[in-house]
């Protein structure tokens, strides 16, 4: 009997890391036997549609729901929109992987959602797309939440990896199912986004993500992995041996596609993946044949403040002394002439907070809900009444 896990239930909040994948069901003693016990898509020839062979063979072979294009699109994207945003999102995670590739059934294969606690167990495709109400199973119980997904995974003697080599006593995964929040709004084009609203290809990426078996690596820090505690640069995975050069690794790299939270804006799918996303996806699904493409490393940003409160901020610049000029540049513009001076370049996310008395503070931090607490914390020690006026990370 296939078992199943929920695996992602994401927000519009900000979070971080090395990287880490959907271990066994039972706990593992350390975080490379959490990894090597990851449940995983077998690699094989046949495929579901002409053989019933469920794995890579053929490419995973995905269904989109009719629901899906039913979903409130603010920009007016078609159901076409909607297939292309999922096949390029798919595509992203497929990019220099030769073993790993995509493909659409949904004229062919009736998506479905297996629920055996009702007597229900068909699988449909390997990987189907829902959208789904409150009333949906897991039911989206905050409006906030914007998906999750499902995989369904069944234990194995031994299992093909796309290296040629055999793992014993792992699971399988069988069929993997995302769900969208149908409550939501949502929208594709960037250039007619709202804040409110969830840039779909995005929340499509992270999903995705779980679906091949990777976890969020906030959850599980003491099970993230990486070669040198430096989340910015390539993982070197050893395509005959993943684990070779691996050890336990907290640091934090906020920008990772696995990262379950931030799901809600753009910024994810404008810098495609990490390298910690790609070495998790290297690590589950290793061959000697993958290319690696550039991938996104470090962004720096700054804040600037004027005597006034007039502000400047930055993003998505390469050094910090570029980040500060930005800054700079952008406070004198709004602040009439006044002097701004630069408070902090950063690499993650920052907050600032004000009070009374003239009581300030600041703080850096991998995510930005842990940054806004912080700035109020070192401006309570010069004032009261303080809050967080302004928050955002340099990788957004």
């Amino acid at each position: 009997m296939a078992l199943f896990r929920i695996l992602a239930l994401c927000f519009a909040v900000f979070s971080v890391c090395g990287f880490v994948v959907e271990g066994p069901r039972q706990p593992a003693p350390d975080a490379l036997v959490h990894a090597s016990s990851a449940p995983r898509w077998a690699a094989g020839a046949g495929d579901l549609v002409t053989t019933g062979e469920r794995g890579l063979g053929g490419g995973l072979e995905y269904a989109v729901d009719e629901s899906v294009c039913a979903m409130r699109f603010i920009d007016g994207s078609d159901c076409a929109a909607v297939h292309l945003a999922l096949a390029e999102a798919l595509d992203e995670w497929a990019s220099g992987h030769p073993a790993l590739r995509f493909t659409d059934v949904s004229d062919r294969v009736e998506p479905a959602f297996p629920l055996a606690v009702f007597g229900d167990r068909a699988q449909g495709a390997e990987i189907d797309f829902f959208a789904a109400g409150g009333d949906g199973f897991p039911p989206f119980l905050n409006i906030r939440t914007t998906g999750y997904t499902i995989f369904y995974e069944r234990p194995q003697a031994q299992l093909a990896l796309t290296n040629g080599s055999m793992l014993r006593g792992i699971g399988q995964i069988e069929s993997a199912d995302v769900r969208f929040n149908a409550a939501r709004c949502y929208y594709i084009d960037t250039a007619q986004g709202r804040p409110d609203c969830v840039h779909f290809p995005s929340l499509v990426l992270h999903e995705v993500g779980h679906a091949l078996g990777i976890g969020h690596p906030e959850d599980s820090i003491g099970l993230n992995l990486d070669t040198d505690d430096d989340p910015t640069n390539e993982i070197v995975i050893d395509c005959r041996d993943p684990q070779t050069g691996l050890a336990p690794s907290p640091r934090y790299s906020g920008a990772a596609v696995a990262v379950g939270r931030d799901v809600q804006g753009p910024g994810r799918w404008r810098r495609g993946l990490t390298w910690d996303d790609v070495a998790a996806r290297d690590f589950l699904y290793p061959h000697c044949g993958i290319t690696q493409l550039d991938r996104f490393t470090v962004q720096w940003g700054a804040f600037a403040v004027s005597g006034a409160g007039h502000e400047g901020r930055s993003q998505l610049e390469v050094t910090p002394d570029s980040a500060a000029v930005e800054a700079l540049r952008r406070c004198h513009a709004v602040s009439g002439g006044e002097a701004c001076r630069v408070v902090a370049e950063f690499d993650g996310c920052f907050a600032y907070a004000l009070g009374r008395d003239d009581a300030q503070g600041h703080a850096k931090s991998a995510r930005s809900d842990h940054a806004r607490v912080d700035a109020v914390l070192a401006c309570s020690e010069h004032g009261s009444d303080c809050r967080a006026v302004a928050d955002f990370c340099a990788f957004e």
